[in-house]
């Protein structure tokens, strides 16, 4: 292992970009990314749309490609990769997508054994056992055979969730947990993640968010991308009470200050 220590946690370093650059055609998206997410901890990157924060979640389950750069998965390079290996390497990554992504035309019970059916060769009692006790720890036993149109906003991305982790991965990636949530459910999906980080201390989660009340209810580490760099990382402290008037605008979401709509 390379011993590399993330800055902000003083934890071994699970995933690290080096310079990654990454254009769509003209587009210019990643401009030499530098970022270290900690092993076993909940690391949070915000900034406004555009700015790459998708992109990266990419780049890590070989999704894309950098144009230049390095990104390490511990010790090894993926942008050295063959897809082959990259495949692999996706086999390690659990994801909750954005919204929830689930098969309409599967009950929760089907959505969430379907990795396990498609990749793992557990027999079918395995997998009966292995959804209902994830199905538990989420709060969704006795919903097996609802489909998703019979759930709410909320209970979707608690099946998004159920599914992500079935298969036991070594990093779970949030895209936008709590978009389209209320309050209240929005905050229930905080818990959920937190509960899941404490429960499964192993795990490492990478968190994309706008919901800055959730940011800093969750993270360990907050990474803040502006064109396609970091321009601030810290913990949540340390963006709470920043004077700097970029962060204080981004949190408040207030429409006066340097970053113009």
């Amino acid at each position: 292992m390379s011993g590399i220590l993330d800055p902000v946690t003083g934890l071994p370093a699970a995933i690290r970009y080096v310079d990654v650059h990454k254009s769509f055609g003209p587009h210019h998206i990643l401009r030499g990314l530098n970022l270290v997410v900690p092993r076993g901890a909940c690391t949070v990157i915000i900034g406004r749309s555009g700015t790459g924060k998708s992109v990266t979640l990419k780049h890590i389950m070989g999704l894309l490609r950098c144009d230049s750069g390095n990104i390490y998965l511990g010790d090894d390079d993926l942008t050295k990769m063959s897809d082959a290996a990259l495949r692999k390497v996706r086999n390690r990554f659990g994801i909750v997508f954005q919204h929830a992504a689930l098969f309409d035309f599967m009950n929760v019970f089907e959505n969430v054994a379907f990795p396990l059916r498609e990749h793992t060769r557990l027999s079918s009692t395995q997998i009966n056992e292995r959804v209902d006790t994830l199905l538990g720890q989420v709060g969704l036993r006795g919903s097996e055979l609802k489909f998703p149109s019979e759930l709410s906003g909320g209970m979707q991305k608690r099946v998004a969730l159920a599914r992500g982790l079935v298969r036991d991965p070594e990093f779970i990636l949030y895209d936008e947990p709590t978009t389209g949530l209320d309050p209240i459910l929005a905050a229930a999906m905080d818990e959920l993640i937190l509960h899941t980080a404490h429960a499964r201390p192993e795990i490492t989660s990478i968190v994309i968010s706008h919901d800055m009340h959730a940011v800093l209810h969750i993270a360990d580490k907050v990474a803040m991308l502006v064109d396609g760099v970091v321009y601030d990382e810290g913990d949540r402290d340390h963006f709470r009470n920043s004077e700097d008037p970029l962060i204080k605008q981004f949190l408040t979401g207030s429409l006066d200050g340097p970053m113009k709509v």
